[in-house]
Formats: structure tokens, C-alpha cells, sequence
């Protein structure tokens, strides 16, 4: 297995890195910066050592290594994430939330499933519901439990003779 020289294949100096390291707001970049930087100076001779040592594993730890070593520092650090967009359209989930905040809203959220898919015709999963229901801050509404023995009359009395405060 021949040993790579990274001190001579990583072109910026230390001092850089550790600049760019300090600089970085992001975690997950600032890992892949700390990693150059370790295999830079010389204290950690792998890509599998420093991988472990940054917390990603060994495969990731390649994969950046050679996204560096093909496209450079810039290219390394750009995130590639991109959000899923949502089956229903902007006017769909205010529709949902208006259903949703009605009084007798749904039920359930399988309820709900059905209520999407011959409204919308778009087709959830319970999961996925409750995923989209979490996005869009639907909670269940229900009632705060009363004791059955409880005397209303006796509570509203007792209420009438407290001292304000």
C-alpha cells in the first residue's frame, strides 16, 4: 500500500487552514477543513485516521479527499444539500390548515390521508402526514381532561371567594 506525502498534495499552508477553520460557521465544513489541516501538519498520516479523529467515517473521509484533490478547497466546501419540495402547493396547505383548524378538523391522521388524496389528489402515507403535519405545526386539539367526580358548581364558588391578588 504506498503512503501519500499530504503535506506536499494539500496546497494551502496550515496557517490557512486553521484560519479557514476558525472562519467557518458551518460544522460540517468546518470538519472537512479540520481534516486537511490535521493531515497537512502532519500529526495524522491516513485519511482513515483522520476521519475517525474529525467523527465521519472512513469512506466519507475518502470521498472528500479526493473531491479535494480533483476539485480543490472551493469545491470541498460546498454543501450539495437541497430541501424536498412538498407534493401540495403553497394554496393546498392553507387550505389543509384552514381544514385542520376548523372545529371538527380531522379526526385523525388517517383521516387526513384521505381528506389529501381525494381533495388534492396527492397520495400520503400516515407517516407522511404526520411529517407534514409537523411542518406545518397541526396539532391535535383536544379538550384538557376533567375528573368526572369533579363539582362544577363547588369549584365556581370556591373561585368567587378567593382574594384577588
Amino acid at each position: 500500500m504506498r503512503k501519500l506525502d499530504f503535506p506536499n498534495l494539500i496546497a494551502q499552508s496550515v496557517d490557512e487552514l486553521r484560519e479557514r477553520e476558525k472562519k467557518e460557521n458551518n460544522a460540517r465544513l468546518r470538519l472537512r477543513v479540520q481534516m486537511l489541516r490535521l493531515l497537512k501538519s502532519g500529526e495524522i498520516i491516513s485519511v482513515k485516521a483522520a476521519s475517525q479523529t474529525v467523527g465521519i467515517s472512513a469512506k466519507h473521509g475518502y470521498d472528500l479527499w479526493h473531491l479535494y484533490r480533483e476539485k480543490g478547497l472551493d469545491k470541498l466546501l460546498e454543501l450539495n444539500w437541497k430541501p424536498r419540495i412538498s407534493k401540495l402547493s403553497d394554496e393546498q396547505q392553507s387550505a389543509l390548515l384552514l381544514r385542520a383548524s376548523q372545529e371538527n378538523g380531522f379526526g385523525s391522521q388517517s383521516e387526513a390521508v384521505k381528506y389529501v388524496a381525494d381533495e388534492f389528489g396527492v397520495s400520503y402515507t400516515q407517516g407522511g402526514v404526520c411529517l407534514l403535519f409537523q411542518r406545518l405545526k397541526i396539532k391535535a386539539k383536544e379538550p384538557r381532561p376533567e375528573n368526572k367526580r369533579a363539582d362544577k358548581s363547588g369549584q365556581s364558588e370556591y373561585k368567587k371567594t378567593l382574594p384577588a391578588d
